[in-house]
């Protein structure tokens, strides 16, 4: 009897052990909890542009994550538990981190070449720009003409405000 419960508790031990690499369903599946992932990340890379002010931080960011987890059905409370799950699984969250880091940098790159093509355009019009100008010659700098002044013989006059004399009272209070 002894041998059958020690064989009962060793497959019940090796079957629990084995629970798979399958996540629980009240958890962010990993292939949506990237894309989540990401656009918190780009979030909160947005949120470098408001002025840090700690009011302004929360009137401001509250608005943006809510959005986020509205677009993705979901809610902050769910995100905090599934991020804790994969943070007690590190390999799934080095492996999401991975297509996150992946997926920012294309768009940092794709970004950067709009930037790129943009800043050339704008040079190439600049300079077709400066092309089209008529040819003028360098303008002369004329000398500005200042009146003469002779100078005085007799000093100024002295005007000083002088007020007027106040009348006393018709009658003085008794």
């Amino acid at each position: 009897m002894q041998k059958y419960n020690i064989l009962f508790f060793s497959l019940l031990l090796f079957c629990g052990a084995c629970g798979g690499d399958r996540v629980p369903d009240n958890i962010i599946q990993p292939d949506r909890m990237t894309r989540l992932l990401t656009q918190i990340h780009i979030t909160d890379g947005s949120m470098y542009n408001i002025m840090q002010v700690p009011d302004s931080l929360y009137k401001y960011g509250t608005a943006k994550y809510l959005l986020v987890f509205r677009s993705f059905h979901t809610d902050s409370n769910q995100f905090k538990k599934s991020l804790q799950y994969y943070s007690q699984n590190p390999e799934l969250l080095v492996k999401m981190y991975e297509q996150v880091s992946d997926v920012l940098k294309k768009k940092s790159d794709s970004l950067n070449k709009v930037n790129q093509q943009q800043i050339a355009a704008d040079a190439k019009r600049k300079a077709d720009s400066l092309k089209k100008l008529p040819k003028q010659p360098a303008a002369q700098v004329k000398p500005i003409d200042t009146p003469k002044t002779q100078p005085r013989t007799q000093p100024a006059p002295i005007k000083r405000f002088i007020p007027f004399k106040r009348k006393p009272n018709a009658h003085p209070i008794k």
